[in-house]
């Protein structure tokens, strides 16, 4: 099945998935999606997390039409998606939906098929997906190319995240392109030393190759950037957060991402005495 949807498309596809909410995965697909649109890629992101859709929000925009717009015929698909200032376009599923879905399980299946043909004119599409695992986002999961999968160093987060790799390997969907980012981690090295056993196990049981791992510490500076509505990868550069993006966008496009102008003196000066680059 993925063999087949992949050959239908020419963009890469990038999944954002967690076993369980509340790990950051919007905020780490949205500035994820900055990262590769500066670096010259004409990203689209998909914000499938129906009823909690919060991506427009963080990107400041509001979108004209929902999926249940398109499915009631009011708008094509084209008119679902929404230019940003940050150079990414974003289709959000919508948040007032949840029960056109639970009604009508081949909605997904029908928009999946519609959403093909934009994949043509992006070279990376970010979805942003729903934790856990539903069947009825197989038809999205299969045209997939690499996984990011998001968890923190709780021990039911990283139980979830098992279970949830489990899950997509059960269904067929296997490959060395699965990325762990842990994220709101407060000890670097215990949560590098969790994470690298972690990999270890997905590996011996699962039989999944994990790529790579990478750890986004807790920053004052992240929370006051969703309360700003900005993107801190592109607003506090230099802090620990923004490098671990940069670092995953190297990861998933496989190349050096575009170097960072260098700040001044008197701007390194300042920002450490306001406690930025921490």
């Amino acid at each position: 099945m993925r063999d087949q949807a992949s050959s239908l498309k020419s963009s890469e596809i990038i999944a954002v998935i967690s076993g369980k909410g509340g790990v950051g995965k919007t905020l780490v697909a949205t500035n994820l999606a900055a990262v590769v649109a500066e670096n010259e890629k004409k990203v689209l992101l998909l914000d499938a997390d129906v009823g909690f859709t919060n991506a427009d929000i963080l990107l400041g925009v509001y979108p004209k039409h929902s999926i249940k717009d398109f499915v009631n015929h009011k708008c094509d698909i084209t008119d679902l998606i929404t230019p940003t200032s940050y150079g990414i376009d974003l289709i959000s599923l919508g948040g007032d939906v949840s029960d056109l879905l639970a009604t009508n399980e081949l909605v997904l299946k029908d928009f999946a098929t519609n959403f093909l043909k934009l994949l043509e004119n992006y070279d990376v599409v970010i979805m942003d997906m729903p934790p856990g695992f539903s069947n009825s986002y197989m038809p999205f999961l299969a045209l997939v190319d690499k996984f990011i999968i998001l968890t923190t160093p709780e021990p039911t987060s990283v139980v979830n995240t098992y279970t949830m790799i489990k899950l997509l390997s059960i269904k067929g969907i296997k490959g060395d392109d699965i990325h762990i980012v842990a994220n709101m981690v407060q000890n670097i090295k215990e949560a590098t030393s969790l994470m690298e056993r972690f990999s270890e196990v997905v590996e011996k049981f699962v039989g999944n190759k994990v790529s790579s791992v990478t750890m986004i510490k807790e920053h004052p500076l992240v929370v006051k950037s969703i309360n700003d509505r900005q993107l801190f990868v592109l607003k506090y550069r230099s802090i620990q957060p923004s490098f671990s993006i940069m670092r995953i966008a190297s990861y998933v496009l496989r190349s050096e991402i575009k170097k960072i102008e260098e700040d001044t003196l008197i701007q390194r000066f300042l920002r450490f005495f306001r406690g930025e680059n921490k």
